[in-house]
């Protein structure tokens, strides 16, 4: 069974954000960590039903065993029940998959997350990053099974030429992949191409959506063994598998290695200016756009992965440790500096509001949801809140706010900016 009722037996607030419940649900000797967020909470005792990693639910989402916060989350709870412990509910919950299944990119948040995050778990120390350019276009990625099946995904969803994403999923059915796939075979193991799929008309304002065509530019392959989950995120070992050629491209690393003290703050802090100096350049003119396409404009910024010479890491602590930082043009957040030790302090919901309200990030839900058009305006704001939500917990916590305290000014800035927008169409 991939769902089945369980036992409440631990109950109690996530150490690590406001807005999340961390509970421990047993059923027979098995014991389950499970974080929810607030909307459903359940106490020592209740019976609820709970969906296992593994599993995909009826509404497509696919339900993995991942760090949320600094503490890995076993699977999803869906709603208290008078049903015995042990029920199989299944059938309610989960439906059966193709042969693909979506996997999607690790979210990356700032730096004070991941020290937020280790600090929880007393796992705080100095690590080695090197960056690589964020592009800004779409995330993507390429599914290639052993048995030669190919399949493709956006940032939320598996795609297919008639339900696509910009295009890439007609482009990954138009590609030869059956290099990959013998490659996927011989190591006995599904990999997964992740990438950003950059071009016209994919995203705006930058030097990468002035290049003549569209390309798929890969950051990582993920090897889907039975074992677990590996990337490989540096170039040389992601060329083992890709070979870079017409449309398809390998992100090389922008600088050299540095070690980031993530115990001492006052360290850290001079360490960042290294990455916000690298952030500027790159905001100024896109290397990477500069030296391929030999377009100049302005980029987005850096994602710093986590750096060992084998360029090899388990997505669990990749998704740990991984964080980005953007320039000022393409902040969601509107922080003083691209990487900074501590979040923005705020004084009050107002400041919040502008804070986290920010142009990039309306536009982003925009895309997300399919553009503008009043029929679209219940998605949006659902999106919109939900994306604030899971980014604000940092800055909920050093203003000492909640979540309902700023949830109905969030919702009605979003509003606001969205009903301006769909005006003018």
């Amino acid at each position: 069974m991939t769902a089945q009722v369980m036992k409440c037996i631990e109950a109690g607030q996530h150490p690590n954000a406001d807005n999340l419940r961390l509970y421990k649900f047993e059923s027979g000797a098995k014991i389950f960590t499970i974080i929810a967020n607030i909307e459903n909470v359940y106490d020592v005792g209740d019976c609820a039903e709970i969906v296992l990693p593994g599993s995909l639910t009826t509404d497509g989402i696919r339900i993995e065993a991942d760090r949320v916060r600094g503490i890995i989350s076993q699977g999803m709870a869906l709603g208290k029940t008078d049903l015995p412990v042990g029920t199989d509910v299944t059938d309610k919950h989960c439906r059966e998959e193709g042969p693909i299944r979506f996997r999607a990119w690790p979210k990356i948040g700032a730096v004070f997350n991941v020290r937020k995050d280790l600090k929880a778990t007393d796992g705080l120390r100095s690590v080695s990053y090197r960056a690589k350019v964020k592009l800004d276009g779409t995330n993507a990625g390429v599914h290639i099974k052993t048995d030669g099946t190919v399949g493709a995904q956006s940032r939320s969803r598996l795609i297919t030429p008639e339900q696509d994403n910009a295009g890439f999923a007609r482009w990954v059915s138009e590609k030869d992949w059956s290099e990959l796939a013998e490659k996927a075979k011989a190591i006995d193991a599904d990999l997964i191409v992740y990438g950003e799929w950059a071009g016209p008309g994919i995203q705006k304002g930058t030097s990468v959506s002035q290049i003549k065509s569209r390309v798929f530019a890969v950051f990582a392959v993920q090897i889907e063994a039975t074992n677990g989950s590996q990337v490989l995120y540096a170039p040389e070992q992601i060329e083992t598998f890709i070979t870079p050629k017409n449309d398809v491209y390998i992100i090389p690393w922008e600088d050299d290695p540095i070690t980031l003290d993530l115990v001492n703050p006052d360290v850290l802090e001079r360490q960042l200016e290294f990455i916000n100096d690298m952030v500027a350049r790159v905001e100024e003119c896109d290397p990477w756009v500069k030296d391929n396409f030999g377009v100049e404009g302005i980029g987005e910024g850096v994602v710093m992965y986590p750096y060992d010479e084998t360029g090899e890491i388990s997505r669990t602590e990749l998704s740990e440790l991984m964080f980005k930082a953007k320039g000022e043009k393409h902040k969601v957040v509107n922080t003083k500096k691209p990487a900074q030790v501590n979040p923005e302090l705020v004084k009050s919901v107002d400041e919040f509001v502008t804070l986290f309200v920010t142009e990039t990030r309306l536009e982003q839900i925009a895309s997300k949801v399919g553009g503008f058009d009043r029929k679209l305006t219940g998605s949006f704001i659902k999106e919109f809140n939900l994306d604030v939500q899971s980014e604000s917990s940092a800055e909920l916590e050093a203003a000492n706010l909640v979540w309902k305290d700023v949830a109905k000014k969030i919702s009605n800035a979003g509003s606001s900016w969205w009903m301006k927008k769909c005006q003018k169409l």
